[in-house]
């Protein structure tokens, strides 16, 4: 399906009012105190009976860290019936609704700004926008359609995700990020609240640190999401068992070692083969397509 700007400009804007907020999945608004009047969306909205919504948010500035654990727990939440709310914003908005996409999730984006082509923010994401609806999805927002973003419709916005999702995800938060009070709201509308631990030595997430502490659960798979939210696990796909009997003795020794992702050096250094060797072996099984590389660390697909 091929999804054009113009496309994005007739796709026709809804309007929810309150009243009738009960009828949808919406109706989780109704339960905080300043629920907004009217929501108006794009899209396809899904019926909260049949999906899990699941707030992923953090820092506009992720680092490599923050960015490969999300990957590995969204990846792994694929086939399961969760909806991905973010906000739409740079950093690890965009990244959640990224591989959202990637992984077969349908994905819910909440912008501070109207969701009419004019002003939609940022504008950088105009394209990430038009993905989301081409794939199923939705934009919502409770600002008028033509509203331009501005610094207090962020925080205002935040609460409309927190309210929404069965479970905010904090994956990064300094500690003093606005990610805080998507956090804090959580709190407050008694939604489950998670946070990816961070190193204590990293300022990326003091914040996310600091949520720990106070009691939030500590996610470190899929699997610590599906638990908080009652999704039944055990019939997670099992990952097909790789079958080394057509694979060189070296191929055999990486692949082997290949459990979770590893740099170059460290297959080196658990293989003992030589770095030339480690190099070419990876080379071919890269070309085979039985691994993949990212951010300097090689894994089986």
């Amino acid at each position: 399906m091929s999804f054009s700007q113009k496309d994005f400009e007739r796709e026709s804007i809804f309007s929810v009012e309150k009243e009738k907020f009960s009828q949808s999945f919406l109706k989780t608004l109704l339960e905080i105190p300043d629920c907004p009047e009217k929501i108006f969306y794009k899209g396809k909205i899904l019926p909260r009976e049949n999906f899990k919504f699941l707030a992923v948010v953090g820092s506009r500035q992720n680092s490599a860290y923050g960015r490969e654990a999300l990957e590995k727990i969204i990846s792994e939440l694929k086939g399961y019936q969760i909806v991905i709310i973010s906000g739409l914003a740079l950093g690890t908005d965009s990244l959640a609704h990224q591989l959202a996409l990637k992984y077969n999730l349908k994905t819910l984006a909440v912008p501070g700004s109207g969701i009419s082509e004019k002003v939609l923010y940022p504008r950088s994401n105009f394209s990430l926008a038009q993905k989301i609806l081409e794939n199923d999805g939705a934009l919502l927002s409770e600002f008028e359609p033509d509203f331009k973003a501005t610094p207090w419709s962020f925080p205002q916005r935040n609460r409309i995700m927190a309210a929404l999702a069965d479970m905010v995800l904090v994956v990064e938060a300094r500690e003093k990020s606005g990610t805080l009070i998507t956090a804090r709201l959580a709190l407050d509308y008694n939604r489950e609240l998670g946070a990816v631990p961070s190193s204590i030595f990293s300022d990326y997430g003091r914040g996310s640190n600091e949520l720990l502490k106070k009691g939030a659960y500590p996610i470190t798979s899929a699997r610590d999401i599906l638990e908080i939210l009652n999704l039944d696990f055990s019939k997670e796909p099992k990952q097909k068992k790789l079958d080394l009997s057509d694979f060189s003795s070296e191929e055999k020794m990486i692949l082997e070692k290949l459990k979770e992702p590893l740099s170059k050096e460290e297959l080196q250094e658990l293989t003992d083969l030589e770095i030339t060797k480690v190099n070419t072996t990876l080379s071919i099984l890269e070309i085979k397509g039985i691994i993949t590389e990212k951010l300097g660390k090689f894994r089986i697909k």
